[in-house]
């Protein structure tokens, strides 16, 4: 049944093509056939009016060409197999060339000399030269091109042809070896950050060999790293000093004097402070109280603990999988050998609980600096650490570097940060498991498999924040940090089964690591039908926003949710501040969820869910962190998911929050691996 309909389809399509294809060959045969017999008439009002019915024919053949959406150099291929087939010679070109271009072209034409305006191939290459599309809008072009359904598979092929050529000629491609350095350029800019792109936006079109490219990217890279570790370093401090001395005989830049300016204050001051106060008319729901809602009154709800801003911090977490890879490197310090893990993460060098006994026996001089520990469960206290200098012979190379120790840390291990990558000028391969000075690339080292000083228990110390100025700011990398029950969680519970509770945390602790692989289990998809693509532009934002938005675009390109794309689909995006002052990055869905069919599987009802939960005694709750980005969307719908914003063009590659039917994936997905115990499950 489904052949036979199959089969009746194509051959009503083949059918359809084929009547196009025979009327084009008609109307071109009529065409020559009245251009045959225009050159025959020696009359010249006859002449005339069978060249302008032969006009009116092309045009009927060949529309008029559109600066915005043709492409010239097509335009003009077309136009002259068409004036071929019909056998027009070349020096009567260029009256059937203007009738077949807009207005303002052809007065360009005519303010060309004469004997150029008649001359077919000056006229091209002007045209040519004033319209030809540059070589990143060749690429574009095609890269996004869609078949529309009025045309041909084969004329398809032919536009893309077309813009692949224009693509390698306007870069003189004309080698295989070429060909193959700018496709490899052109994957390495696809997954570019875009504050990359704007760094090289100069000549970025024109970096089209992979190895240049990457040099170029690692060197900016590197200056990058440096950059953030100076904006670190960045502490606050008030506007005025205790110490500030005002000088009343100083002028303003308004040239008034300072009592005329303190006069005018107080005026302002008199005048808001005897304006009559505005009475609100809201009032809190629950208990009366004026100028609240119910949700924001401060009677009737608990005020929450502010959180403490911490301008510079430290953070040491020393977990480490013995499986996983290390950047060590090999080196010699205090004339012995020795590995140490290099972290780009950490903006100063870290001295380890052993490298710190090492420079202990050999007299090091520590300075002493005052920070304030906070402790895995949250608790502070007030520890001293310690600074030194220690000279580092790196493959022959001696570099100075400034190491902090903490002497109540056990277990840590001995990390270099970027102070001391930038001071050797090092390069980390981590793909390929190797490193080498920036002056000479050629020359690769490997990292140390089996570093010494590797330790791979947890400290105490989970985070520091520094209170004194003199004091040097270190940020270190994250991982994971123990798992365990704080003291304000299960106070009713007895020291016994605090400790098997902690010890069945500590068991399955891996379940709490973040940025893992997506789920194998279901895969999110997007049906749209036969419904064409949808896209908007993008909103407008503040500087301000903009910047929010570029770091959380480094945040998902770097945790591997989203990507830079080329799709014919475009959301705008939002940004939602939450109430802990962060913000959320949305996506505005609404036209693509307009386009998607609905997918019909049952979400719990509420009030099942409490009639469920009646009668138990003891309830636990786990809430999944971003729990959509753990489902990985269908490869071939990700381009749907694609966003629009300043920066550029993203899709996701797990599921965002907004689309229509996430709800419904999720919670097949929850089905499909809790189906049995003494589950809940909901979506908030």
């Amino acid at each position: 049944m489904f052949i036979e309909l199959a089969a009746e389809k194509e051959a009503e399509r083949l059918a359809v093509a084929a009547e196009k294809e025979a009327e084009r060959q008609f109307e071109l045969e009529k065409s020559r056939i009245e251009a045959g017999v225009s050159r025959n008439m020696t009359h010249a009002n006859s002449s005339q009016e069978v060249t302008d019915q032969a006009k009116f024919d092309l045009s009927r053949i060949l529309p008029k060409f559109n600066p915005k959406e043709d492409e010239i150099g097509l335009y003009l291929t077309m136009f002259e197999r068409q004036l071929k087939f019909v056998n027009i010679p070349e020096t009567n070109w260029i009256p059937y060339l203007i009738g077949s271009l807009p207005s303002e072209i052809n007065q360009m034409i005519v303010k060309e000399n004469e004997e150029d305006s008649k001359d077919y191939a000056k006229v091209k290459e002007m045209l040519l030269k004033r319209y030809r599309l540059t070589a990143d809008r060749f690429r574009q072009l095609f890269v996004q091109h869609q078949k529309s359904a009025e045309i041909t598979w084969k004329d398809y092929t032919f536009e893309l042809k077309s813009y692949f050529e224009g693509w390698t000629t306007e870069l003189n491609i004309s080698t295989f070896e070429e060909l193959k350095e700018l496709i490899i350029a052109d994957q390495i800019k696809r997954r570019t950050p875009p504050e990359f792109k704007e760094h090289f936006v100069d000549y970025w079109s024109e970096l089209n060999k992979p190895f240049e490219l990457a040099e170029k990217l690692d060197a900016y890279e590197t200056v990058k790293l440096g950059m953030k570790k100076h904006v670190s370093a960045i502490v606050k401090k008030p506007f005025f000093k205790e110490n500030v001395v005002f000088h009343p005989e100083r002028k303003c830049k308004t040239s008034h004097p300072r009592e005329v300016n303190q006069q005018r204050s107080n005026d302002f001051d008199k005048s808001v402070s005897s304006r009559p106060e505005r009475k609100s008319s809201i009032r809190c729901y629950g208990c009366g109280y004026p100028g609240f809602i119910q949700s924001k009154c401060p009677k009737c709800t608990k005020p929450k603990e502010e959180l403490k801003t911490v301008v510079q911090s430290i953070k040491l977490y020393a977990a480490e999988s013995p499986d996983s890879p290390s950047s060590s490197i090999c080196l010699t310090v205090c004339g012995r050998d020795a590995a140490f893990c290099a972290d780009t993460g950490a903006s100063n060098s870290i001295a380890g609980e052993e490298f710190f006994k090492l420079l202990r026996d050999h007299k090091f001089r520590f300075y002493k600096r005052d920070i304030t520990m906070v402790l895995a469960d949250g608790k502070e206290r007030n520890v001293e650490a310690l600074t030194t200098t220690v000279n580092l012979n790196v493959e022959g190379k001696m570099v100075r570097v400034k190491f902090i120790a903490l002497p109540e840390a056990k277990g840590n291990r001995t990390l270099l940060g970027t102070d001391f990558l930038q001071a050797a000028a090092i390069v980390l391969n981590i793909q390929n498991g190797t490193w080498h000075f920036s002056e000479n690339p050629h020359k690769q080292f490997s990292f140390y498999k089996n570093p010494s000083d590797v330790k791979e228990n947890l400290p105490t110390i989970s985070s520091h924040k520094v209170t004194s100025p003199e004091t040097i700011p270190v940020a270190l990398s994250e991982t994971s940090v123990p798992v365990i029950l704080r003291e304000d969680e299960g106070k009713h519970l007895t020291i016994k089964q605090r400790d098997k509770f902690n010890s069945l945390l500590k068991e399955f602790e891996t379940c709490f690591h973040p940025g893992e692989d997506p789920t194998p289990f279901i895969e999110h998809r997007i049906q749209t039908g036969n419904n064409l693509p949808v896209s908007e532009p993008p909103y407008r934002m503040t500087p301000a926003k903009k910047e929010l938005l570029k770091e959380e675009l480094e945040s998902l390109l770097a945790e591997g949710i989203i990507e830079e794309c080329e799709s014919p689909y475009a959301s705008p995006v939002v940004l939602v501040p939450k109430p802990n002052g962060s913000i959320r990055l949305c996506i505005d869905y609404r036209k693509l969820n307009a386009t998607t069919i609905p997918d019909t599987y049952p979400l719990p009802r509420m009030d099942d869910l409490l009639n469920e939960a009646k009668s138990t005694k003891f309830m636990s709750t786990i809430d999944l962190k971003a729990g959509y980005h753990q489902v990985k969307v269908y490869e071939a719908d990700q381009e749907k998911t694609a966003f629009i914003c300043p920066f550029g063009t993203y899709k996701f590659l797990r599921v965002p929050f907004g689309l229509r039917n996430a709800p419904a994936t999720f919670q097949r997905l929850i089905d499909l691996i809790w189906t049995k115990g003494c589950f809940c499950s909901f979506i908030s």
